[in-house]
């Protein structure tokens, strides 16, 4: 009976732990979203814009970006890959990572879309307002005189 009670609290104890802790050595959720997301977008960069480039050697490249990155959030290439290796093997880990990296990407296409707010309504400019215009401009240039039809 005794050995019946010390088994089930062990698996009572063992089975209520955090499971959105990680293991030291591991980067924690919003540090690995955050490095995961500059490293795609390093991925994109070099895959779309610097593709164009004949002269310009990716993988090189893009291994210079990865470094940057890595300064930047100061982590070190092998506890990216350790951590990255492991948030892979627990796929609930990565499905919260990459839905809410998902989530930003809306959000920062929705950004773009937003409109803007001006504070003074922008006047269009306008040849003929010439006291508004002296002394800004040396000459003042009328396109018409210079149209092909005349």
């Amino acid at each position: 009976m005794r050995y019946l009670i010390f088994i089930t609290g062990f698996f009572f104890i063992v089975g209520c732990n955090n499971k959105t802790s990680t293991p030291s050595g591991i980067l924690g959720r919003e540090k690995m979203q955050l490095v995961m997301w500059d490293m795609i977008r390093a991925e994109v960069y070099t895959e779309q814009f610097m593709k164009k480039d004949s002269s310009k050697n990716i993988p090189m490249e893009n291994l210079q970006l990865q470094n940057a990155i890595f300064s930047i959030h100061q982590v070190t290439r092998s506890q990216y890959y350790k951590s990255y290796d492991y948030y892979i093997s627990h796929t609930d880990l990565i499905r919260v990572v990459l839905d809410s990296m998902s989530a930003k990407a809306d959000r920062d296409k929705y950004d773009l879309f937003k409109p803007i707010e001006i504070g003074k309504p922008i006047e269009k400019f306008s040849m003929l307002k010439k006291a508004e215009v002296v002394g800004q401009f040396n000459y003042l240039f009328n396109p018409f005189l210079y149209s092909s039809k005349k």
